[in-house]
């Protein structure tokens, strides 16, 4: 089993840190290959630029000899999660694609999303007040597992106001935001 942990890391925070330790225990894949959306994804508009999110993944996972992070997503295209997949799968076998749950709502949204169900399975991340829309995922016909994660951390939040939120970040993460003045001058 693999696992394939994408996201946009603007930044990476505690809480996914603790998802990646999370998905080793419950899970005990082989490796966590964590992908960073690249610069052009469709619907992110506050990227920050992919080198510096790339770095900040690594920093954060340094010492976790069971993650690779993977640069196939810094494309001049967003090519979409079935296109990375079938490209992880060229180098990996039994790929689990981890997604949080409240995504599942508007998967039907997404490019290539028939092919992605057919030929992928999904560990779904959840919380504990969210619940399930069994309907959807039945009709969707998704292969998964679930993971329970509660954690009420966001990036969005920590971009808005970082003086406020250092405290949601893995210290090197903290130190190479600080030293490279991201998201917005802080005064420390």
């Amino acid at each position: 089993m693999v696992l394939v942990y994408g996201g946009s890391f603007n930044p990476p925070t505690i809480a996914h840190e603790a998802i990646i330790h999370k998905l080793h225990e419950e899970f005990k894949p082989k490796k966590i290959l964590i992908v960073p959306t690249g610069n052009y994804f469709s619907w992110k508009t506050d990227l920050i630029d992919f080198e510096h999110r790339f770095k900040m993944v690594e920093l954060m996972t340094q010492n976790l000899d069971y993650v690779e992070i993977s640069r196939l997503e810094n494309t001049k295209a967003f090519l979409g999660s079935y296109h990375t997949l079938n490209e992880l799968s060229k180098r990996y076998d039994d790929l689990y694609f981890v997604v949080g749950a409240d995504h599942i709502k508007t998967l039907d949204q997404w490019k290539d999303y028939k092919k992605l169900i057919e030929n992928y399975k999904f560990i779904l991340l959840t919380r504990n007040n969210y619940t399930f829309d069994g309907d959807l995922l039945s009709k969707l016909g998704l292969k998964y597992e679930k993971m329970m994660f509660q954690s009420d951390i966001s990036s969005s939040e920590i971009r808005k106001n970082l003086n406020q939120n250092l405290d949601k970040l893995n210290l090197n993460v903290k130190t190479y935001i600080l030293e490279n003045k991201l998201y917005e001058e802080v005064k420390v």
